[in-house]
């Protein structure tokens, strides 16, 4: 009887045990964030959260595509853009939990057509675009810069002509930064703050990155990796690396940016080597100093990459879709 008992409650401890694994396995301790990755899939824009794939409303376009992602506030933002059912014409897209606005149509006004949406950010409640209208009752391409704060237009800058580089947008102290040009090419490149252009000669600028509200530019500067802190007037120029930066982002106040779409730094330092078979950076975020980043590599067709902490979380061939824009956050 006692050799039976004793049986009985190893069973029992096993079944705990293996209860309590399963239990543990399944737990949002084990699983601390929500990883989202934008772009497209099957010839339709979506985004992943955690590996699951949402898919969205093309509204009758073509071939959209999603290409930023931002969660704010438990909701999920998402710009896009695609062309039209008859034309090449193109249509900025955006989704806030999964319902669609047509940028184009929504955002252009009798004197002001948007021609595209460039970047978007998400501060507090409240939503800023950035991007390229034109006059629309005259004959050539007279493109203007500007932004939209809730739907609400802002004009930074006339070109009197075409405009051919990317602005981005960062948002600090209520103050509204733009890399972007003064004669809408690359020759003579800088940021507008609060709609007025300071010139960073000879630099190619790749976006903005904010940090307890101090804002930073960086991208290349005389072919060498270059930032600067606007907000404190101080820049640095990294002529050991040619390749120049291509994203930055702070946590925890600490400074990381990749380079050349390929290794990432922390404060100056090497922390995150480019594994040559993921291919280079798209995109990355650092949370707890765990390292989250889309790559793509062409060697063997195009493909694209999730790699969490150097290990491959999921892929997509350029036949299937491609990832664009990666966001974490913390459960």
């Amino acid at each position: 009887m006692k050799k039976i008992l004793h049986i009985l409650i190893l069973v029992a401890v096993l079944l705990q045990i293996s209860c309590d694994d399963d239990l543990a396995s399944n737990t949002p301790a084990t699983n601390p964030v929500d990883v989202y990755v934008a772009g497209q899939k099957d010839s339709q824009a979506c985004y992943w959260k955690n590996n699951q794939p949402v898919l969205l409303d093309s509204g009758g376009l073509i071939g959209p595509t999603a290409t930023k992602i931002i969660v704010a506030n438990n909701d999920v933002y998402v710009l896009g853009i695609s062309v039209g059912t008859t034309t090449v014409e193109t249509f900025p897209m955006f989704w806030k939990n999964g319902v669609l606005t047509n940028l184009k149509t929504s955002l252009t006004t009798n004197d002001e057509e948007v021609v595209t949406i460039t970047d978007f950010e998400i501060i507090g409640n409240d939503v800023y675009f950035v991007g390229y209208t034109k006059k629309p009752l005259i004959a050539f391409d007279d493109y203007s810069l500007a932004y939209w704060k809730n739907g609400v237009q802002t004009i930074v800058h006339n070109y009197g002509g075409h405009a051919h580089n990317y602005p981005k947008i960062a948002i600090a102290n209520n103050n509204v930064y733009i890399t972007a040009s003064e004669n809408g090419t690359e020759t003579i490149n800088g940021f507008y703050a609060n709609n007025v252009f300071n010139e960073i000669p000879n630099s190619i600028l790749n976006g903005l990155a904010v940090n307890n509200n101090e804002v930073y530019v960086y991208g290349t500067l005389n072919n060498a990796a270059y930032y600067k802190n606007i907000s404190a007037n101080s820049e640095t120029t990294l002529p050991l690396i040619t390749a120049g930066i291509s994203k930055m982002l702070f946590e925890n106040n600490n400074m990381y940016y990749s380079t050349g779409s390929n290794n990432i730094y922390k404060n100056g330092t090497l922390f995150n080597e480019n594994q040559i078979l993921f291919g280079g950076i798209m995109d990355f975020k650092i949370l707890n100093n765990n390292i989250y980043k889309i790559t793509q590599e062409g060697d063997f067709g195009f493909i694209s990459y999730l790699i969490i902490n150097g290990v491959e979380t999921m892929q997509i061939p350029n036949s299937d879709g491609v990832f664009q824009s990666l966001f974490v956050v913390q459960n």
